[in-house]
């Protein structure tokens, strides 16, 4: 199937990074209280990574997605009819075709629109572009008045990645990062910044500076209970090596600072995932973390925390390991489907494949953690 790209040459950024050895990070025995069980979904039409899906009105949006190592960039804006188990190209493309991000559905007068906060161009460049599409019409926008605001410590433009969230119509963009290798170059760093947008504030004031995290990072993984976002993992850039940290934060909207003391971190390092948070049904009071990413390899462990027992449990597998997938809730909230799409696997292979998790009866205990670690000098793409 045809895809269109960014225009102009693309360019591959390629990093030679040093991950440490040997198996994954073992835990001690914890039995989960909600296992999910995986089954293979509908292959996605294209070979995708670094890129995000948000369900609205029975359709899951992806607004567009890299397809190769050397940084080409699809801006077509597809979605999958889960009715129908069917993927369709709504011949729309993104004004900036970028990978990187995350989609937020939010209100504002136009109607309902699914944001997207900067991102990287296929050259390289990490944009401070804010744009919208809107599924009811299938148009459009950029907010010129109200590009993203976030730097890293250098005063470089920040890549929040995966790390947004949404709450009461707003949208969280927490931490990020900057690279030396990127087009202009600047700076390997980490910020610990908290960016809010509010869609329904005035032109050019829609964004607002929340609490700092604790640990400067990227990548991070996002989940919302009731209102209270949790920050779980991430990336921390050290001189252009990138590490993977267990550390998780918590804050609740509207309180002074973020906390590393409330909530368990993580029995592994996982970077560059995707996870869910239910406030009721049969995963209420519950994250699960779909797979483990850990730049640049994978385990295709799931893991569940428990918010009232504090607590982490490793609640089942996916059948491939990745990282860099999208994900959506394609059931309900009180009746979960987790939908997971594309990204690397374990040998950093861009995937066209999907799955879907439910929850299940039974107990899964330990961590395997039977996917790929890389070891020695690995060269990868962001």
């Amino acid at each position: 199937m045809k895809m269109r790209f960014a225009r102009g040459a693309s360019v591959g950024i390629a990093m030679g990074l040093v991950l440490s050895g040997g198996a994954a990070a073992m835990a001690a025995h914890v039995s989960p209280d909600v296992a999910i069980k995986w089954k293979a979904g509908k292959t996605f039409p294209s070979p995708a990574t670094r890129f995000d899906g948000a369900t609205v009105d029975g359709k899951v949006y992806f607004l567009g997605f890299r397809i190769d190592d050397a940084g080409t960039t699809d801006g077509s804006v597809w979605y999958y009819d889960i009715k129908k188990d069917k993927y369709v190209d709504t011949k729309v493309d993104m004004p900036q075709p970028v990978s990187n991000y995350e989609v937020q559905v939010l209100q504002d007068k136009t109607g309902t629109g699914l944001y997207i906060f900067g991102g990287r161009e296929p050259g390289g460049d990490i944009i401070k572009t804010v744009q919208v599409f809107y599924p009811k019409t299938g148009k459009t926008a950029v907010l010129k008045k109200d590009s993203w605001p976030g730097t890293t410590p250098s005063k470089c433009v920040s890549l929040p990645a995966t790390g947004v969230a949404t709450v009461d119509n707003k949208a969280y963009a927490i931490g990020g990062m900057s690279f030396s290798t990127s087009v202009p170059p600047c700076s390997d760093d980490n910020s610990n910044q908290t960016w809010i947008f509010d869609p329904k504030a005035k032109e050019g004031k829609r964004w607002s500076k929340g609490p700092a995290l604790n640990t400067a990072r990227g990548y991070v993984t996002t989940a919302v209970v009731g209102s209270t976002i949790y920050a779980i993992g991430g990336d921390i850039n050290d001189a252009g090596t990138l590490g993977a940290t267990d550390v998780v934060e918590s804050w609740k909207v509207g309180s002074k600072s973020w906390s590393d003391k409330a909530v368990a971190d993580l029995p592994e390092p996982c970077d560059e995932s995707q996870a869910f948070g239910f406030q009721k049904g049969s995963l209420g009071g519950t994250v699960t973390l779909a797979a483990c990413g850990n730049f640049n390899g994978s385990t295709p462990d799931t893991l569940q925390y428990d918010v009232k027992k504090d607590k982490w449990s490793n609640v089942g597998s996916v059948n491939t390991a990745r990282r860099n997938y999208a994900a959506a809730n394609i059931g309900s909230d009180t009746k979960p489907k987790l939908m997971i799409v594309g990204g690397y696997d374990a040998s950093a292979t861009i995937l066209d494949s999907s799955e879907v998790g439910t929850p299940g009866k039974g107990k899964v205990g330990g961590f395997g953690g039977a996917g790929l670690r890389a070891t020695g000098k690995s060269v990868a793409t962001f």
